[in-house]
């Protein structure tokens, strides 16, 4: 079965193949068989009726129909194989009339094909990255943090000002909203999420005080009921807390952690910060690797690989709302985002996953770095360890999987990939941080490969 290849644009390939008449007429044999077993012909048993017969009683467009759903995907397949075509989703097929049985028969198949990449030179770039020096107001700023960990609220008899804490029961009304009863809050004065008004009604009130004030709820206020409403606050004010902040002294550090005295807290503190942005240098300076190593490739990638992508990229931040009780109407519009905005931030960022891995894979290539087992090994461990005890052993079995385990070894490749890109662009310089172990949480496409959509104990923990 004669096949070419023609190379089309958006990483498609059409394929232009040809079933002799020989092998036609071989295949209308067995069609005749096949439509002879569905119908009756009185005095013979089904599949056993002569060739005029079955065309007779069926039809021959029948019988050819028949044929054709034999031969065209047997050919598709033979073409597949002898032009070494590599599909990633289903041919659209064009399949003209019904063949005769004396010609060859002619049909095309358009499919789209594994994405290419052409990586550019990148001897001319370096990239320097330098950690900024733990200054001591980032020290004191994480220090008061602690201190407002520890803080207590005193209730005091004096009009509330900035940074009190007011205890209120406030009613929300308006023309067309339903009347409900007070709803009581415990609201920070200058710093909370009540439309602009509040602080200024609040501020100078005492316990027992009723005041109010007028807004207009903003577009993207969670309430879908209240959005862009005219309403009153009517607030009772129940009382005015002040906080207290505890002494800053060795007592306060030996009460927060492991600290023996005030300095000893500071230092590590200092210590802290400084792996924090030695960490995020070296993050900056992967990323920026990475992307000039993206910039400089060319990619040729179908339409379909970027929709399935686009589509797990969406999957993933609306399992993440609704971990967090948010529905996504609720989210864009608090957002002021339409769906079709988020559906094109969800593609951009697909587009660039896919960019980044066949960039990095590439590199890999050319570099010759592979995954080794026991680097595979340690790489499932390190992803076991952001999932429940419990649920560690069957993470380690979903992925070591045989899809799974591809996943597992390209992410190790990928990662010495960055190393080596990194070493490249500085010139052989020391790491900035190791950033071993210091994910937040697992790539996504191992998270996928750790808790499939079809494993029953995934929503186990």
């Amino acid at each position: 079965m004669p096949a070419t290849a023609e190379k089309l644009e958006g990483s498609r390939v059409r394929l232009a193949v040809e079933v002799p008449p020989e092998d036609l007429q071989k295949e209308y044999g067995r069609a005749i068989q096949r439509v002879g077993r569905r119908i009756k012909i009185p005095g013979f048993r089904p599949g056993k009726a002569p060739r005029r017969l079955v065309e007779n009683a069926a039809g021959v467009g029948t019988v050819m129909q028949d044929l054709l759903e034999a031969v065209v995907p047997r050919a598709y397949t033979s073409a597949l194989d002898e032009t070494g075509v590599n599909p990633i989703d289903q041919p659209e097929l064009d399949v003209p009339e019904l063949p005769t049985l004396d010609a060859p028969f002619l049909f095309s198949a358009e499919v789209a094909v594994a994405p290419t990449v052409e990586l550019g030179e990148i001897d001319d770039v370096s990239i320097e990255v330098s950690v900024d020096e733990v200054a001591e107001d980032e020290i004191e700023a994480e220090i008061e943090q602690l201190r407002t960990t520890q803080a207590s609220w005193e209730p005091v008899e004096r009009p509330a000002v900035a940074e009190d804490m007011v205890q209120t029961r406030i009613q929300i009304v308006g023309d067309g909203i339903e009347p409900e009863d007070p709803q009581a809050y415990n609201v920070l004065v200058g710093n909370n999420n009540f439309p602009t008004g509040f602080d200024g009604a609040v501020t100078g009130a005492v316990a027992g005080d009723q005041v109010s004030y007028d807004a207009q709820i903003p577009p993207n206020d969670p309430n879908e009921a209240l959005r862009g409403r005219d309403v009153t606050f009517e607030i009772q004010v129940d009382g005015v807390s002040e906080q207290l902040l505890p002494d800053l002294d060795d007592e306060f550090a030996r009460s927060v952690g492991p600290f023996e005295a005030l300095e000893d807290m500071r230092e590590r503190i200092s210590g802290a910060l400084g792996e924090r942005k030695a960490h995020e240098a070296q993050r900056e300076l992967e990323e920026q690797a990475v992307q000039a190593l993206v910039d400089r490739a060319t990619f040729e990638i179908a339409d379909v690989l970027i929709d399935r992508e686009s589509e797990g990229v969406l999957r993933e931040r609306t399992d993440a709302l609704v971990q967090r009780g948010i529905p996504v109407d609720t989210y864009l519009a608090m957002r002021e985002q339409t769906r079709d905005e988020w559906e094109e931030e969800a593609r951009t960022e697909a587009l660039s996953r896919i960019h980044r891995a066949l960039a990095l894979d590439a590199y890999a290539d050319a570099h010759d770095l592979t995954a080794e087992v026991d680097e595979m090994q340690a790489e499932v461990d390190r992803v076991a360890e952001f999932y429940p005890q419990e649920r560690r052993n069957i993470i380690r079995t979903n992925l070591m999987r045989d899809e799974a385990g591809q996943r597992v070894a390209s992410s190790v490749r990928s990662r010495k990939a960055i190393q080596a890109l990194v070493a490249a662009v500085t010139d052989g310089a020391a790491p900035l941080h190791d950033q071993a172990y210091e994910d937040s949480e697992p790539p996504p496409e191992l998270a996928a490969a750790a808790e499939p959509e079809d494993d029953p104990k995934a929503d186990q923990a």
